[in-house]
């Protein structure tokens, strides 16, 4: 399976946003049951459009963020998505169909940005990242419910993309970017890195950097670096 749900959720954020305001329950075996009624749909036997995959994942997405949430779930958030993978799975091979293809067409988080790092790594996710460190980080924004976006464009210029990309959770809050700088002893990595810094002080955006020092204590470092962005989480 190919598909990155988390890069499926930025691209339909308005839909997002609208299942997180018509979907409510209380308890975990009430949305456990609408998880389920949404996966089987990937067992039908019939070939499913754009819309109706887009509308599994959203939804699977928003209950699955809403039952980690409760007070008490007795289900955990890799649990959960793994019924939806399983169905995204089982449905690709009965079709021999890729539907990253079809929802990311045109998406530029799919682009290959990098040809002498092709992105090998497979996060949990479903984002296949460059290098395992990116995996690592891919992976622990994943497992504290950040949604997140892999090599999205920076603003003000179309030539250089961030590492990982946090969309703003309201109209008040500004995107977080994250850089993780793997290679600080090759001239011409460190020339992109000084360019790609020049982008984010010029443009004002909200920059996490993250080195190998980093990574052994990734969740203190990174709690405290989006406490300062007045970002929390569970």
């Amino acid at each position: 399976m190919s598909i990155s749900i988390n890069s499926i959720r930025e691209a339909y954020r308005p839909l997002f946003r609208q299942r997180q305001d018509e979907i409510q329950f209380d308890i975990d075996r009430e949305g456990k049951r609408i998880l389920n009624e949404k996966a089987s749909r990937f067992y039908a036997k019939r070939q499913l459009d754009k819309t109706e995959i887009v509308d599994i994942i959203i939804t699977s997405s928003v209950v699955i963020e809403k039952m980690v949430n409760l007070e008490e779930c007795q289900w955990t958030t890799l649990e959960l998505y793994e019924g939806i993978f399983n169905g995204i799975g089982y449905y690709e091979n009965s079709f021999h169909t890729d539907l990253s293809k079809l929802l990311n067409d045109g998406n530029p988080f799919k682009e290959d940005l990098k040809e002498n790092f092709p992105a090998t790594f497979k996060a949990i996710d479903g984002h296949y990242v460059r290098s395992e460190a990116e995996q690592t980080i891919d992976n622990f924004l994943f497992r504290n419910g950040i949604i997140h976006a892999y090599e999205k464009r920076l603003p003000g210029d179309k030539s250089f993309y961030c590492d990982f990309y946090i969309p703003p959770r309201n109209q008040i809050d500004q995107p977080i970017y994250i850089e993780y700088w793997g290679m600080d002893n090759d001239e011409t990595y460190l020339e992109k890195k000084n360019s790609k810094l020049e982008i984010y002080k010029r443009e004002h955006l909200q920059l996490i950097e993250i080195t190998i020092n980093e990574l052994a204590n990734l969740k203190a470092y990174l709690t405290e670096k989006l406490n300062l962005f007045h970002f929390q989480f569970a």
